[in-house]
């Protein structure tokens, strides 16, 4: 067979061996999009699969007490409550009463002085509290002042049967006649972690210098404490 004849045969093999090729692939190409996409570079793109919620499942409202947000209720006590319910102090097993640190407020003393608050735990076993109580000051006229806490950070306080812990009240009286003025004729306090109240009659008169509207008045509560001897 002439050479040039056997070259025209080989060739005219390649060719069309190449067109198979390359029609088998366009044939896998149109199958192969049919079944995913493709992003800009090529990779297959997630398609998202619809979410069906549990129905066991309870969604959990913004304003649920249970996802950790304050309480709207002013006379609640505010404290960081790891005394378990079990042994945690009640109101109606403790008893308020004001004590006679050094000697008791003076109200004509222009400074900063303490009012201190004792409860007494009246039941017949142990008890637990922690935290700040809610402290409320009310006037004979019905105005009331809720009074801010210090930044001091609470520890447990256990009472025996008769035991007894203590909270200050800091606080400045008006001694000047052109003060702002808010006379206490009781104080509402609610220990921490309880909504009820035990109520105290203001004993000391006069009145004290009204900053019931100030960022950083110069009356405030602190946490429940051991009480000191």
């Amino acid at each position: 067979m002439p050479r040039k004849t056997a070259l025209r045969r080989t060739r005219t093999r390649t060719v069309a061996a190449a067109s198979l090729i390359a029609a088998a692939a366009l044939s896998l190409t149109a199958c192969g999009s049919d079944g995913s996409d493709t992003d800009a570079k090529g990779n297959p793109s997630t398609v998202a699969s619809p979410i069906h919620p549990d129905p066991n499942t309870s969604a959990i409202h913004p304003n649920d007490a249970s996802n950790g947000s304050p309480k709207a209720d002013t006379l609640t006590s505010d404290a960081s409550d790891s005394s378990s319910s079990a042994n945690r102090c009640a109101s109606d097993q403790l008893e308020a009463a004001w004590s006679n640190f050094e000697g008791g407020p003076d109200m004509e003393y222009d400074g900063q002085q303490t009012a201190r608050v004792v409860l007494k735990n009246t039941g017949t076993k142990d008890c637990t509290m922690v935290g700040f109580p809610g402290v409320q000051l009310q006037t004979g006229h019905g105005e009331t002042w809720d009074l801010r806490r210090t930044n001091d950070k609470p520890a447990p306080v256990t009472l025996d049967a008769g035991g007894r812990a203590a909270f200050d009240i800091t606080f400045l009286a008006s001694t000047r006649d052109d003060d702002r003025k808010f006379a206490p004729s009781q104080v509402v306090i609610t220990p921490p972690n309880e909504r009820r109240n035990i109520v105290l009659d203001w004993p000391y008169g006069g009145a004290l210098l009204d900053q019931s509207g100030a960022t950083r008045p110069g009356t405030y509560v602190g946490p429940v404490s051991e009480p000191q001897t």
